[in-house]
């Protein structure tokens, strides 16, 4: 029996997945993306770490991911399944603020895939 139970993957700008993550941890992922102020870190550090994603899938598929760049331009990936290998639709979206980012990344953990398209048809989802 395919499994039906939706799961949820954070990765961070600097590394590390973390499994169904809480909105506190999607809020710090992309205050790193937006908020560049750690000591001792220069623009080609933050240059070589430039996103974090996060990914929302069923065993048995889709996947859809949402990958955030520092520069406010946002891919949203659809795939057939968990492997990654039958990419079904890629589509970016270019300006995006650290809240709206941020708001995609919630309706996302929270499988609010209508609420996403119908707030961003360009993701051609």
């Amino acid at each position: 029996m395919p499994n039906s139970t939706a799961w949820v993957i954070l990765t961070s700008r600097y590394g590390g997945d973390k499994r169904q993550p809480s909105e506190r941890d999607l809020a710090r992922a992309i205050d790193e993306l937006f908020d560049e102020s750690p000591s001792g870190m220069r623009e080609p550090d933050f240059a070589e770490h430039p996103n974090a994603w996060l990914r929302y899938g069923f065993d048995d598929g889709p996947l859809r991911v949402i990958d955030v760049y520092r520069t406010g331009v946002v891919i949203f990936s659809k795939y057939a399944d968990a492997d990654l290998e039958e990419l079904q639709s890629e589509n970016a979206v270019r300006g995006l603020d650290g809240d709206r980012a941020l708001s995609l990344w919630k309706w996302l953990a929270n499988g609010e895939i209508k609420k996403i398209v119908a707030s961003y048809p360009e993701c051609g989802w």
